[in-house]
């Protein structure tokens, strides 16, 4: 099973790769024609940058967010909660039934961004809060710096639930998933600018040039191959 999920993620790379070069290409195109009106949001990846190397890493805030994720991804998942702790540098969650999505979540979700944008297009189903978009967009900029930070720290450090399905496995499905999830947030983010249904186009458009390119170089060297013979 660890051979075949291992193949699985090496012949995703090059699509991940693809759709990750969409996102960021789209998203520094975005960014670079909007003016000064998402100044908030870059202002706040900033801030919290300065904050974690000036103060310190909130090590206990992540990892309850980070259990979290684990909990919820195993209550949609139709799993119970049976224990949940979270310590200053460590917490666990156990669960009933465990599956993919329930280990990996908390690298792919960051939940206190979601928090942040579902809690504001919330209450902009009831009050006019416009006027607070600016901090809106400053706030989904910190979390954001947060969870890419923080999760990154984590990482480095060796983590029980990378083991469950293979590390390279996992790394493979955190990025790719992580791509889709943040396209998802910018355009709730970005409501005016973000395309998601033009993303997600052109991502697959890009997949599929790229394996057509690999399948045409690699045809190419195999007929030369038997050329040779």
């Amino acid at each position: 099973m660890k051979f075949l999920r291992n193949s699985f993620a090496f012949l995703l790379i090059p699509a991940v790769g693809a759709a990750g070069y969409i996102f960021v290409k789209n998203f520094l195109y975005f960014t670079a024609f909007v003016g000064n009106k998402y100044i908030p949001f870059w202002i706040g990846i900033l801030s919290y940058i300065i904050f974690q190397v000036v103060l310190y890493k909130p090590i206990r805030t992540y990892v309850f967010g980070h259990e979290l994720s684990h909990a919820i991804a195993g209550i949609l998942s139709g799993a119970k909660i049976k224990k949940f702790n979270v310590g200053q540098e460590s917490g666990k969650v156990v669960l009933t039934k465990d599956n993919i999505w329930i280990t990996l979540a908390p690298y792919f979700f960051p939940i206190y961004t979601f928090a942040i944008i579902v809690i504001y297009i919330f209450l902009g189903w009831f009050l006019d809060i416009t006027q607070f978009y600016e901090y809106f967009l400053f706030l989904v900029g910190f979390s954001i710096a947060f969870h890419v930070a923080l999760t990154i720290y984590i990482l480095s450090i060796e983590q029980p639930d990378l083991k469950v399905y293979g590390a390279f496995f996992s790394y493979v499905v955190i990025f790719a998933v992580n791509i889709v999830v943040f396209t998802l947030l910018a355009a709730l983010a970005f409501p005016d600018g973000i395309n998601v249904k033009k993303i997600f186009f052109q991502m697959f458009e890009n997949m599929a040039d790229v394996y057509k390119f690999i399948y045409t170089g690699v045809s190419e060297v195999w007929q030369a191959f038997q050329k040779t013979k």
